[in-house]
Formats: structure tokens, sequence, C-alpha cells
């Protein structure tokens, strides 16, 4: 490989959050929290170097050169045209979504997400007032799918406006082929359901999947916002820059408008460097990335096979992150976080952030040297083995 994502990086006094709130620094790195552990691409560095060098760190917009990189990346990696106009900035995709929840429903409107799924899609509903509206997801024979009767007769609601689709899906790690998208659209459509698709993972997919943009779905264009950002593709989550694509120019209107009324947004300075060359200039480091990623997800996987056949999964087919079962341990919910937290000291992801109902899950980010995921599988098969 050209790059190196076998080196460790010392992150500590950095602000790193997910290390911050790790409740013991024991020496394994922890998998909670999806950034990456790996260093950016060293193009990235470079250009954010040269912009650093200039010396003016003003407001500044995304202009021609930075719609022309992130259009030439969507149209190269997802086959998706983008136009210009139909461009939303905002600083992450977490805000995004509770700016468009705000800007499309009422008080007590009902949102659909499809369950379990990313804590702020709770979050963006419940604390905004809306009646979360819960589709849960279907495990059959180790994989999950949709459960497209349910989900028709919720979105014939008449409380139920919206729909949030985490395409590809976190934390199970699903890309959804397009028939299912499409019995979600032919769904939503007959039904005035509009769709915010968080297409956030959308740059990590592996090898027999692909990511298809639901603005590519037939009559969807008009109908829905995709999210998107460079954050987890580049891991470069701490620039805050996101692109929200909005091809509806009344739903645009309301969603700018919301934005708007909460002070607008211009690109950060660093940002916009680190966009340019990440979208024109990374395709090898990406490429290189998903590779290794995919590596670690193998490990992970035929570890548990041959080492930790209590615990079960459902594999990753995008992302970077792992929904392990822990239930064969037969421990309640409580007893699994005391093991997990304060027994083996593992930073992992609890499960029953994700869900309205208990589970016996834990999400694991896989987004490190893979030396380091070793030493922390080895580590977890002996507490589970004495037990």
């Amino acid at each position: 490989m050209k790059y190196n994502f076998d080196e460790i990086k010392d992150r500590h006094n950095t602000g790193a959050i997910k290390w911050a709130i790790m409740k013991h620094d024991n020496g394994f790195m922890p998998f909670s929290v999806a950034d990456m552990e790996f260093a950016v691409a060293p193009e990235i560095t470079e250009a954010i170097k040269k912009a650093a060098d200039h010396g003016i760190y003003g407001y500044t917009e995304a202009d021609e050169s930075y719609f022309e990189a992130l259009k030439g990346f969507m149209k190269r990696r997802h086959n998706f045209e983008i136009e210009r106009d139909w461009l939303v900035f905002t600083d992450g995709v977490v805000p995004a979504i509770s700016l468009a929840v705000n800007a499309l429903t009422n008080e007590g409107d009902g949102v659909i997400i499809q369950t379990p799924v990313y804590t702020p899609f709770h979050n963006a509903i419940k604390l905004n007032n809306r009646k979360l509206v819960e589709n849960r997801l279907v495990l059959k024979n180790g994989r999950y799918e949709m459960n497209f009767e349910e989900l028709e007769a919720l979105a014939k609601r008449d409380d139920v406006k919206l729909m949030i689709l985490c395409s590809p899906h976190n934390p199970i790690g699903r890309v959804w082929e397009r028939g299912e998208l499409e019995r979600v659209a032919k769904i939503c459509l007959e039904n005035d359901v509009i769709v915010i698709a968080d297409e956030i993972h959308s740059d990590i997919v592996y090898e027999g999947h692909e990511h298809i943009c639901f603005a590519n779905i037939d009559s969807m264009k008009e109908h829905c916002i995709v999210c998107t950002a460079m954050s987890k593709t580049f891991n470069l989550a701490g620039l805050t820059c996101s692109n929200i694509i909005i091809p509806n120019a009344e739903l645009r209107k309301r969603v700018n408008d919301k934005l708007q009324a909460l002070g607008g947004f211009c690109v950060p300075y660093f940002a916009r460097a680190a966009a340019i060359t990440a979208f024109s200039k990374c395709d090898e480091w990406l490429d290189e990335l998903i590779k290794y990623l995919k590596g670690n997800l193998d490990y992970l996987y035929n570890f548990i096979d041959e080492k930790l056949p209590q615990l079960k999964y459902s594999r990753s087919e995008g992302t970077y992150l792992a929904w392990i079962d822990f239930s064969g341990l037969s421990m309640s919910r409580q007893e699994l976080e005391k093991f997990i937290f304060d027994d083996v000291q593992l930073s992992f992801c609890d499960g029953s952030q994700f869900d309205t109902r208990d589970n016996l899950y834990m999400r694991i980010n896989v987004a490190l040297p893979r030396q380091e995921l070793k030493r922390a599988m080895e580590h977890l098969e002996k507490k589970i083995n004495s037990l």
C-alpha cells in the first residue's frame, strides 16, 4: 500500500472527544465515537498547511473551486449529477437533520426512523417536540431487512410527515439495495412523506455492494434531502462542513430560511482547502482505506467465529462500524455494561442508545490500526474466558 494505516497516532491532549470520554486510560484505543484513528491523506495535510501559510482566515464561501471538486467526486463515486443551486451548507449532518425536521414539520408531527439507528435521529425528533415513529428493522438469517408492511402502515398515518433514512445504515452497516430503496420511495411518494437521507457513510462501501444515492431513485429527487459530508470519508469531522443536497426549490427555501433564522453558515476556511483536495485528489487514499477497513472487519468477524462463538454479528456491508450481539454471555443489560466498561475496560459504544428497547448489542468502530484491534480482541477473549 502507498499509504500507512498501521501508524499509531497519539491523540491525548488534542481535545479528541472519544478519548476524553473514556472511563479508563489503560493503553487501549477507544472503539466508540465514529471518527478514525488514521492520519488524513497527506495531500489534505499539505493543502491545509498551504492555506495556513496564507495567513488570513476570514469568512469563506463554497466557491466554484469547491463546487467543481464536489461535483466531480459525486459523479465519479456515485454517478450522481448535482447542481450548485441544490447545495445548502451546514456545520454537520446532525445539525442539518435537526434543521430539516424543524423546517419541514410542525410540533406534534410524526417522523419515521428505522431502529436500531443513530442516536441523534432520536434526539432530533424528541427534543424538537415531534413524535418518534418507529419502523423496526428485522433480523433474518443474520442480515437486517426493512419491514415494508409496517413502514407502509406508518406512512399512511395522517400525522406522519417525514422519514429519516440512514443509508448506509448506522449502526448495522447495511447498504440498501436498489429494490429496497425503490419500495421506500414508492411508499413515501404515495403518502406524501418527505425523506431525509443521511448518506454520510456512503463513500465507505465494500466489494459486492453499491451505494445508490436516494435522489437517483425515480421520482425522489423532488421529494428528498440528501445529507453528505467529507467527515467520515476523509476523517475530517473536526472541520465541521457538510454538503446538504436539496434539488426541490421549495424544500430548499424552507430549510435555508430556517438556517438563516439561526444565523446562517459559511464554510470554514480550512474546511474549504481540505474539501477541494479531498474531493479531487484523494481517490487512491480512499480506495486503500476501504481495503484496510474491510481487512479489519474480516479480522473481527473471523476472530469471533474462531475464538468467541458466544458473540453474534450481522456483517457490515459498508461503514467502519460493527454491530455485535453479546446476548450469548447470558447477562442482563446492566451486567453487560459493567462487564464491558468496568471489567474489560474497553470503550465500545453501548448499543442501547440506538434502540427504543433494551438490547444486548455493542457497536464497535474498527477504524484504527489493525494491531490495536487485535490487542483489544485478545484482551476481550481473555476476560470472557475468565467468566
